[in-house]
């Protein structure tokens, strides 16, 4: 029996892992609020609108773990933290927290926390993955996560909508929530005006110094405080920048020939080998990703241009792809592990095990760009996955001549010859092709 690290704060059960699966114990300090959760029927409405993740009793485990109860979620396949969201994820995120808030109201419960460790994203959809957040609700107190809330996702939403999306990087820096001091500062003084903003963030700032009388605050009083952030946040949006990489397969890569005839090659190659799930790293829009759309593959489609992803979810949600999962990744700025003793949340690399990792038209951008070694690519690609799909674009490609236009070419070893050479030392090739365009090559490898 393995307690994850991750949960070791919460004195209401711990969640651990046995026979490689994942269970939660219930301490008889959460009996009451237990028993109220399920008993009132929440539990089980709220999982019926797929709010909050079912969960079933397993009693022979109670015993080793000398606790009240313990129970058996059901299992997640991948892991994600607020970092590697697009601006629609951390939004729906906000909007999942606030709804299951609402709805407990109605059985006398409410969040106790709202954190966005609470939320990951199943079959396309946010969900509350915190199987003992609610507690009865004390009438006449005010929301106890709102603060929580706020720092957790309103700071990090507006700092995305007013200055970047790409500040959601933020968070790293701020895993417990960005303070509303910071988050004020960062702010243009424009936000100001915006009558939830100055409620939200410049209001409670400016008081923060000052001591408050703690008024009776209703269940009605903080129902229209929930709704009044529903309406909030549902009216955020993020700025539309245009970035390299928007509609890369479509307009600035090729043409359609090349794109058709890699998309066939890709799949020929894939139906070689036997796998359950995949990574595609640099997937931009997720176009190769899309090949296995709701098949029994899970795909996690990884990338680091945030409108990318953030086109890519809403794609996975309009059409209601379940076994997508779409991440921001910078592979060359990597999500580290980290929290108490840097163990208490994972690296995404160790998130990201798979058995086959997927890099079409990204090696050059790594090595050219990044100045990133062909063995140092292909060494991390052999840590994550038995198999690799990858793609070599050759020096006299336009891609990279591009990416060498405005800077001294110094990459003597970034040729064919010496991919290979590299790929021998840790990799059996089980396929080649050279694409018809005659600078660009796919390789399948098997891990030695």
């Amino acid at each position: 029996m393995q307690i994850l690290n991750a949960s070791f704060k919460d004195r209401s059960g711990y969640v651990f892992k046995h026979n490689n699966e994942y269970y939660r114990t219930v301490q008889a300090i959460y009996q009451s609020h237990y028993e109220q959760l399920l008993g009132s029927g929440l539990k089980d409405y709220l999982c019926k609108r797929k709010l909050f993740l079912p969960f079933e009793e397993s009693e022979e485990l109670v015993a080793q773990t000398s606790s009240w109860k313990v129970i058996k979620p059901v299992q997640l396949t991948q892991i994600s933290y607020a970092s590697e969201w697009s601006f629609e994820m951390y939004k729906d995120a906000a909007l999942c927290t606030l709804h299951n808030c609402i709805e407990a109201l109605d059985y006398d419960m409410v969040l106790k926390d709202a954190n966005t460790y609470n939320i990951q994203f199943v079959e396309g959809k946010p969900i509350l993955i915190d199987s003992l957040s609610f507690e009865k609700n004390n009438e006449g107190k005010p929301w106890i996560a709102y603060r929580q809330f706020i720092e957790q996702f309103v700071c990090p939403l507006l700092l995305m909508k007013y200055n970047h999306h790409a500040l959601q990087k933020i968070t790293l820096s701020y895993p417990n929530g960005i303070p509303i001091n910071v988050c004020k500062t960062l702010l243009p003084s424009k936000a100001k005006l915006n009558p939830n903003v100055y409620l939200h963030i410049f209001l409670p700032s400016s008081k923060e110094s000052k001591p408050t009388k703690e008024s009776h605050f209703s269940k009605q009083k903080m129902t229209t405080l929930l709704k009044g952030l529903v309406g909030f946040v549902k009216k955020l949006e993020v700025k539309k920048e245009k970035s390299i990489w928007d509609d890369y397969y479509t307009h600035t890569i090729l043409g359609n020939q090349y794109f058709d005839e890699k998309q066939v090659a890709v799949k020929s190659m894939l139906d070689q080998i036997s796998f359950n799930k995949l990574v595609d790293y640099g997937a931009n829009d997720g176009a190769f990703s899309m090949l296995y759309a709701n098949s029994s593959k899970e795909i996690v489609s990884a990338d680091i241009d945030y409108n990318c992803i953030n086109r890519l979810y809403k794609k996975v949600k309009t059409e209601k792809i379940k076994n997508i999962h779409p991440i921001v990744l910078d592979l060359t700025s990597p999500t580290p592990s980290f929290g108490w003793a840097a163990h208490e949340r994972d690296s995404i690399f160790k998130r990201l095990q798979s058995d086959v990792s997927l890099c079409l038209a990204l090696v050059h951008h790594l090595a050219i760009q990044y100045n990133v070694p062909l063995s140092s690519v292909l060494e991390l690609m052999h840590k994550q996955s038995e198999y690799l799909l990858i793609e070599f674009v050759e020096k006299k490609d336009e891609k990279v001549q591009f990416l060498l236009k405005n800077r001294e070419d110094v990459f003597d070893q970034y040729d064919i010859i010496n991919f290979e050479l590299e790929i021998d030392k840790l990799y059996t090739i089980l396929d080649k092709k050279m694409l018809r365009l005659g600078s660009r090559t796919l390789y399948l490898l098997k891990r030695k």
